[in-house]
């Protein structure tokens, strides 16, 4: 439980639930084990980013991030691929009997959109909100 919580999370099991281009034939399946202890099941984390085909990269999304602060070069914005994830991941949810699930996450803060897309950082973010460059909550001054 984290401190400032005042929900008791001991009923549940807790997962984090990506579906990627590896596991996408076996995701429902894979979901469906964690019901086998008679718990209801909650999702920690669930989501993608906010590049074209992001969806396939499930939890590896943020590695478009190069070392130096670059963003890999040919990777496009697809902000829709967030809401088409999700609406999918939903559906899965739904059918699979999931009790809860949490979008993983409100905000990249260290990583700012930008125009340029060679340093938009945003693209690998999970964050369903934008964080403008130099807006609060920045945590990298020093980047170009």
């Amino acid at each position: 439980m984290i401190p400032v919580e005042h929900v008791d999370w001991t009923p549940f099991d807790i997962v984090d639930a990506y579906r990627n281009r590896h596991n996408f034939a076996t995701f429902r399946e894979d979901l469906r084990q964690y019901f086998t202890h008679g718990k209801p099941v909650a999702v920690a984390e669930a989501g993608c980013c906010t590049f074209r085909s992001a969806g396939d990269w499930g939890t590896g999304g943020w590695t478009v991030i190069e070392e130096g602060g670059t963003v890999k070069p040919g990777t496009v914005r697809d902000e829709g691929e967030q809401v088409r994830y999700m609406d999918d991941l939903m559906a899965v949810f739904e059918e699979v009997g999931m009790d809860t699930v949490f979008w993983f996450s409100f905000a990249g803060f260290e990583l700012p959109h930008r125009p340029d897309p060679r340093y938009d950082l945003d693209l690998g973010s999970y964050g369903i909100v934008k964080m403008l460059d130099g807006s609060p909550g920045r945590a990298c001054p020093g980047m170009p």
